[in-house]
This record gives structure tokens, sequence and C-alpha cells, in this order.
């Protein structure tokens, strides 16, 4: 078990601890304060009818009394507030309320302290009621490391000085304060001892849960991605299987014998692709390094748009918007091109033939924004919230019958943001869409 003696709870964990342990120490002390006010009243009766007890002299006699109707009262008044506060007030809120808490604390210990004064009038070795108070209060709350050293200079503070007004014996007085840090030292380490524990506790806790939710969104994963597997895959494989049905059933020609080979390769990328992007999202690549280069993006942009109007299949146009100045950045070329090569795909697939797809940079909020927008179809406006989920249900068909598997734009998210970046879209229906990668000024 880890000791904070002099420390804090880790970083990670301390709000979510802090919020449990105030909670729980509000329940204890509500409890602590019911259970106080009712054997303190008990013992108030017993002495108030005990014959023992009124033969002490009148001097700790009426003292014993006022100490004993404030404690009841005391107590009572913040069992009572505390009840009312965890049944009215929402969990939230509950823990605003927490200075309860150390105010009790300081309150018994201060009447046991009290007790102590009153039992000899002139303690000499003795201060047992105030050790009592002080365990009790050490071993039920868990306190921060500043609350508990606030309760020690408190206590110190009063007992140092109500301690000079009933002892004045040089050698008892020394003596009594030596006793009493060593009690204090004493309560000091068994509360630390008792966070600790706590604190252990809690981390154990969070780390299984913790566990336990990366073991839930594995599951998840596999699942989705058997879901996937089935049902995209399915199309590629029936696609080869009726090809091959027909060259091994009826006869062809050379020419149909090309085409039926055209559309096995077809449905091999189409499955290759699938694949590959079931891959990069399974693959928790996150916490790597990320290698780049220092190039210029107005290189890389042509370079780009060059390869892409090789491919243009259909009649859209492919344009370039670039600044006149030269814009260098540090960049992984590999994962950013995955990412400009998805958004001009979809672009592609969402297009009508006539239409438009502009790749475009300039300089943004000292970063720099890659654009690329279309004159498309659009997203529907009750896609937009969902679409850079993994497996989102906003995934369809292009134009021309282009399958997805709903991983593109998630896999995009993770690649800009592993530069540091982030990526945005806006579109409108029949009138196109717009995806903006926004890289920080730290990769230029």
């Amino acid at each position: 078990m880890k000791i904070y003696l002099f420390t804090a709870i880790e970083p990670a964990f301390k709000k979510d601890f802090y919020q449990q342990i105030r909670s729980q120490n509000m329940r204890i002390t509500g409890i602590t304060a019911a259970i106080v006010t009712c054997t303190t009243l008990i013992t108030h009766i017993i002495t108030l009818f005990l014959p023992i007890a009124k033969s002490l002299p009148f001097g700790q006699w009426a003292p014993l009394l006022i100490i004993q109707r404030c404690l009841i009262i005391s107590s009572a008044i913040i069992a009572i507030l505390i009840y009312l506060i965890r049944k009215k007030l929402p969990f939230i809120q509950q823990n605003r309320y927490h200075f309860l808490v150390i105010l009790y604390s300081l309150c018994f210990i201060g009447s046991c302290m009290a007790l102590t004064f009153l039992a000899q009038h002139n303690p000499k070795n003795t201060m047992t009621m105030m050790l009592i108070g002080l365990l009790v209060v050490a071993m039920v709350q868990v306190f921060s490391f500043s609350q508990l050293l606030s309760i020690c200079l408190l206590t110190g503070v009063t007992f140092s000085f109500y301690l000079h007004l009933f002892q004045v014996d040089p050698v008892q007085l020394a003596g009594n304060l030596n006793i009493f840090w060593l009690i204090m030292c004493a309560f000091f380490v068994i509360s630390r001892l008792l966070y600790s524990y706590h604190a252990n506790y809690f981390i154990k806790i969070k780390t299984i849960e913790q566990k336990n939710e990366e073991i839930a969104a594995a599951n998840k994963l596999k699942t989705e991605i058997l879901g996937i597997v089935a049902h995209d895959l399915r199309s590629p494989i029936s696609g080869i299987r009726s090809v091959l049905h027909l060259m091994q059933e009826y006869p062809f020609t050379p020419e149909q014998e090309n085409k039926y080979l055209q559309w096995i390769g077809e449905a091999c990328s189409t499955a290759d692709q699938i694949i590959e992007e079931l891959l990069t999202a399974a693959r928790q690549s996150e916490g790597d390094k990320l290698q780049t280069n220092y190039i210029s993006l107005n290189d890389w942009l042509v370079n780009v748009r060059d390869n892409w109007q090789q491919q243009v299949k259909h009649q859209q146009r492919l344009l370039l918007e670039l600044p006149q100045g030269e814009i260098k950045a540090h960049i992984h070329t590999g994962k950013l091109q995955r990412v400009v090569d998805n958004l001009l795909h979809n672009a592609l697939k969402f297009t009508p033939d006539g239409g438009d797809i502009t790749l475009g940079m300039r300089p943004h909020r000292g970063g720099v924004r890659i654009t690329v927008a279309d004159t498309g179809i659009g997203i529907p406006e009750e896609m937009l919230p969902n679409i850079f989920d993994r497996f989102t249900s906003a995934r369809r068909k292009g134009l021309h019958h282009e399958p997805s598997t709903g991983l593109g734009l998630h896999i995009c998210k993770q690649l800009v943001q592993q530069h540091g970046g982030n990526i945005y879209v806006s579109s409108q229906e029949n009138k196109g869409t717009v995806f903006n990668i926004d890289l920080p000024y730290t990769v230029l």
C-alpha cells in the first residue's frame, strides 16, 4: 500500500476521490452527530440524577452541564442539517456543505478537550477525553492534508491557550504540552494512514473500472467488426461467386471474359478496402509517437491533386486553390494523405457528373486549414452529429453505388488529432459539403 503521509492522491484520481470522500464524510458525520446526540443526552440525564455527580465542586458541576448541553445542541443541529442536505439537494451540490464536517470535528474535539480540563481542573499527565475525541475523528473521517493541518493547528492553539489558564507549574505545563503534541502526531499519522487506505482502495477500484471499460470497448469493437465483415464483405464475395458461376456454366466471348475479370478485380479491390479500414480502426496507434517530415504543403497538395486527376472516372472537375506564399509543415505524409484521399474519395462518390471538387489550403488562426469542398448532394442534417463516429449510422452508398463501411471519417478524425488538429464539416443538401482540416501552428 502506498502511504500518502505528506502528499495527495495522484492528480488523475484527485477530483473523483475528493468528491467521494466528502460525500462519505457527510454521511458519517450525520450518523456520528446523531449517535453523539443520543449518548450525550442519556449521559446528561444520568448526570442530573446521579447523586455522586452532584458531589462535584460547583466550579466543575456547572461547566460539566454546560459542555454536555452544548455538545447535545451542536450535534443535533449538525445531524439535522446534514440529513436535510442529503435529503433535499442533488448529490453534486451536497459537497458544497463539506465545511460542516470540519466544523463538527472541531466542535467534537473541543468538547472532549473541555472535558479534559474539567475532569481534574488541573490536568497532570492524563488527557483521556481529548485523546478519545481525536481518535474518533481520525478513525471515522478522511481529510485532505490541508484540512488535517488546519484541524491540528486550531486544536493546538486552543489547547495551549487553555492549558496556560489551568496550569501554572512550568514542569507540569511542559510535560502536558509534550504529551499533547505526541497525541497530535499520532492523530496526524492515523488520519493519513486512513487517507492512504481509502486512496489506494479508490485507485484500485478506478483501475478495475477502466480495465472493464477497455474490455467492454474491445468486445464492442470486435462485435462491430464482425458485423461489418458479415455484412459488407458479403457483397464483393457474392459478386465474385456470381461471376465465377457465369464463367463455369455459360459460354463467353473474350470480350465478356475481360468484363468478368474486371468485375472480379473491382470486387477484390472493394474487399481489400473494407479489410484495410477495419484493420486501421482496430489498430491502437493513438499513443505512438508521430514520425513527421518537414515538407512544402503546396507541392504536396499539387501531387495529391495530380494523382487524383488520373483517377476521376466520371465527369467531375477537380480544382486546386493554394495561397501565393509557400507553407511548410511537419506532417506524417502517409497519414495525412490518407485523410485527404478519403475526403476526395467521398466527394467524388457524392458529386454528380459536371460537379466541382475543390482541394484548397490557406493560413488559419496561426496554423493552416486544408479544405475539401464539393458541389454534391450534401449530407442530411440529422446525419451530421454522427458523421465522425466509428461504424456510424450515417454511412450510405455513393451515387454510383459505391459501398461504405462507416469507418473512413472516423479514421480521418483520429489521424488529424494525432497531428494536434481537428476536422470539421458543414453541409447543405443538394448544395454541397465542405470538410476543413485545421492543423495548429505547432506543425508549421
